[in-house]
């Protein structure tokens, strides 16, 4: 039995080849498990260039692309312009949470061309499709209000532009 997992020590650990991947993880947990303030960029940016003092190109560059401060902006930038070329302008709620922007929201669609924002409850929540909890909560939270706030932006321009 003991023969049938290798030696009791087969060696020494590699820390060259077993840390780099800790590291992304560990930046990445700290990225999301943090409160959303400013000085929070330094956790990710902090495991980015501890592997690039490894060499380690690519999973600095995972980890950077991956971090909220990357990865949510990149994501509802590009459900905005799916949106935009469509022409739909929705404004995005969650069925328990609260959206500080939700004010700023309905005077842009009142300011706008009349029916032309709508609104979406989305599915997320508890009794819902999707349930999320305690830091993958905060990130949905964060994509919404960032989502919102962009077609609060594109409706402010498009009513600025209507009026000269």
């Amino acid at each position: 039995m003991t023969l049938t997992f290798g030696g009791i020590r087969e060696g020494r650990i590699k820390w060259r080849r077993e840390l780099p991947p800790v590291i992304a993880v560990a930046g990445l947990a700290a990225d999301y498990l943090s409160p959303a303030a400013l000085w929070t960029i330094l956790l990710p940016l902090g495991a980015v260039v501890l592997l690039l003092t490894m060499r380690k190109w690519a999973i600095a560059a995972t980890v950077l692309l991956l971090s909220s401060w990357m990865l949510i902006p990149l994501a509802a930038g590009t459900v905005s312009a799916i949106e935009e070329s469509r022409g739909e302008r929705n404004i995005w709620l969650i069925d328990d949470g609260t959206i500080p922007n939700l004010d700023e929201a309905v005077a842009a669609a009142d300011s706008a061309v009349p029916g032309a924002i709508g609104l979406t409850v989305l599915p997320i929540g508890p009794g819902h499709l999707i349930n999320p909890r305690w830091a993958m909560r905060d990130a949905v939270d964060t994509f919404v209000d960032l989502h919102n706030a962009m077609l609060i932006d594109r409706c402010e321009r498009a009513t600025a532009l209507s009026a000269r």
